[in-house]
């Protein structure tokens, strides 16, 4: 099966020309699904759903996408409070945490993305509760052992070995989740929010395993991959370039190629290899 994991499209503050070079990249990747890991939108705006409708439609297969921080109205605050995922619902996808299971892959959304922050005054931070993790664990409980479990969140459950520049917050509760994901089975977690492209394993419950930050990475070991995107489409960059993940997941390996908006074309800036 062959995904693309894109993030933080952020229409609105967006590159047309990227745009369109990403649409037709996809058509030539010849994807089984386009995942897309949050921020379609800059301030969460009709206009900018209807333009990542307008996207979404050009794709040649189906896709599979949570809200981000900034899918939920930014300066509509009756909205934000009252409907926050109102627009989302209408051009996106009425499910908040879709689940997929095909061809021996189980792929399971995870909603992080909050209307605010009641710890604090960072409203762009996110969390995952007690009662996701229930679902997603029983969600998970119907799939064959041998299928690859997957989970797509927008905030990231592990900072990057490099240093950020900027620093944000991983999810709240991003340990928790990181020891259900290990007890049920989860291999792989694809996410974005930081945009910055990076492939990191966590191995057991408190254990990281260190890993090259870039350049090619093979590990036969690792028991979850977490995969982060940088930012696909938009003009808010910080450091790296536009970028989207390429996924391959066949015969017993999950191969994960960062592939970078180099301005002229699409090319592979590194891979990681792990058993599935």
């Amino acid at each position: 099966m062959r995904l693309i994991h894109l993030s933080d499209l952020h229409f609105g503050a967006h590159d047309d020309g990227v745009v369109a070079s990403m649409e037709a990249e996809i058509t030539t990747q010849n994807p089984d699904l386009v995942v897309v890991s949050g921020d379609f939108t800059q301030i969460g705006s009709a206009k900018e759903f209807a333009k990542a409708r307008e996207f979404l439609d050009t794709l040649p297969c189906p896709y599979l996408g949570v809200p981000g921080n900034h899918d939920v109205p930014e300066r509509n605050l009756i909205k934000r409070f009252l409907n926050p995922y109102g627009h989302y619902r209408r051009h996106i996808d009425a499910e908040l945490e879709p689940f997929l299971h095909q061809d021996g892959v189980a792929i399971a959304g995870l909603k992080t993305s909050r209307r605010a922050n009641w710890r604090g005054l960072n409203w762009s931070d996110g969390a995952i509760n007690k009662g996701q993790l229930q679902r997603l664990e029983a969600r998970f409980d119907g799939v064959p052992d041998d299928a690859v479990k997957i989970v797509v969140a927008h905030h990231p459950l592990m900072h990057p070995e490099e240093e950020m520049v900027r620093h944000q917050n991983r999810v709240r509760r991003a340990d928790k989740a990181l020891e259900v994901f290990s007890r049920i089975g989860v291999r792989l977690v694809l996410s974005g929010h930081f945009h910055m492209s990076y492939v990191r394993r966590h191995d057991q419950p408190g254990s990281i395993r260190e890993a090259e930050p870039v350049g090619p990475r093979e590990s036969a070991a690792g028991h979850i991959l977490v995969a982060q995107a940088a930012s696909t489409t938009s003009t808010r960059l910080r450091g790296e370039p536009n970028a989207y993940n390429l996924i391959d997941i066949a015969e017993g390996e999950i191969t994960i190629s960062v592939r970078e908006w180099l301005g002229d074309d699409w090319r592979t800036r590194e891979q990681a290899r792990e058993a599935a």
